[in-house]
């Protein structure tokens, strides 16, 4: 008996946690929170900027890829006590805000002292980086010294996991087959290595240019020395968390830590499916381009197809 109720207390609150996600995805929902946001951060970015020159720009950076668990293993690294947060995870400055000073950015990080204390260290997450050639280079000029972490996901799951995203959210209304096709027929990042090397390269944002991550590697190598980047399959993430926390902790230069992976951050609960054919047509558009995934970073990754894989081997 008590164990039904226990059952039935769980599905109600999973129908409330999907109920409130449907709410927070409507359009006008997003209308009211944007000035409800900017009025709650008025006074803490006020202080925050008149402090800029004695706070701490990141030590680590997460810069991707989007939809590859990079909130939960944000979440699971800034519980070590001695790596500190952002005001917020995606502060997307190299993206989104470039326009804004240094000092914004810098605003956006916890006071030096307190890192000082501690000889800690300082995260930042935004996945938008990653398929930003711009980001990327600014981010090289701002942060030259500091280290960049890289979660991989499955580019198929992932482009489908993108579309569900903005579905849900009322901002894509053609069928995935149909965003597909479109994506591909128009691809303007052919599988060749120097895609993204040139200056005016565009940003690979579409649900299936945001899976050639062979060709934003190949930029990030040329930003960063090879020590400076750790790659990571995002399904060992979510096979054994704590060990690959403890991955990054080391690579770090940080102690072990005994990370609780408790909750499962920005879980989809989409209803639809991937179409079979969708999938084996994505899966074929990428082969070439994980061939080169495999070739810079020497090893296959867990989604490859057996033939790939024993290529690389």
């Amino acid at each position: 008996m008590a164990s039904e109720i226990k059952l039935a207390n769980l599905e109600d609150e999973n129908s409330l946690r999907m109920q409130w996600r449907r709410v927070k995805r409507h359009p006008a929902f997003r209308v009211w929170k944007k000035p409800a946001d900017a009025a709650k951060n008025f006074l803490p970015s006020t202080w925050r900027l008149a402090t800029q020159r004695f706070r701490h720009l990141p030590t680590t950076v997460i810069v991707g890829a989007q939809k590859a668990g990079t909130t939960q293993l944000y979440a699971y690294l800034v519980t070590h006590p001695r790596c500190f947060e952002a005001a917020k995870k995606e502060v997307d400055y190299f993206s989104k805000h470039s326009q804004r000073s240094v000092a914004w950015y810098r605003s956006r990080f916890p006071l030096a002292f307190r890192v000082a204390r501690k000889q800690g260290h300082v995260m930042e997450a935004s996945p938008s980086y990653l398929p930003t050639p711009s980001a990327l280079r600014q981010m090289r000029q701002v942060l030259p010294k500091t280290r960049v972490i890289v979660l991989l996901r499955d580019p198929v799951s992932r482009a489908f996991s993108h579309y569900q995203h903005k579905k849900t959210r009322h901002l894509e209304s053609r069928s995935f087959a149909e965003a597909v096709e479109a994506e591909i027929r128009t691809n303007a990042f052919p599988a060749q290595w120097g895609v993204a090397l040139g200056e005016g390269a565009q940003p690979m944002l579409g649900y299936v240019a945001r899976g050639y991550y062979a060709l934003q590697l190949e930029l990030l190598g040329k930003m960063y020395r090879r020590n400076r980047v750790l790659v990571l399959d995002s399904e060992n993430l979510f096979a054994d968390t704590a060990a690959t926390c403890n991955r990054v902790f080391d690579y770090m230069g940080l102690e072990d830590f005994d990370v609780e992976p408790s909750k499962v951050y920005n879980r989809g609960y989409y209803q639809e499916k991937i179409d079979p054919r969708v999938a084996e047509q994505l899966r074929a558009h990428y082969r070439p381009y994980d061939e080169l995934l495999t070739e810079i970073v020497g090893q296959p990754f867990s989604w490859m197809a057996p033939e790939t894989a024993a290529k690389a081997a």
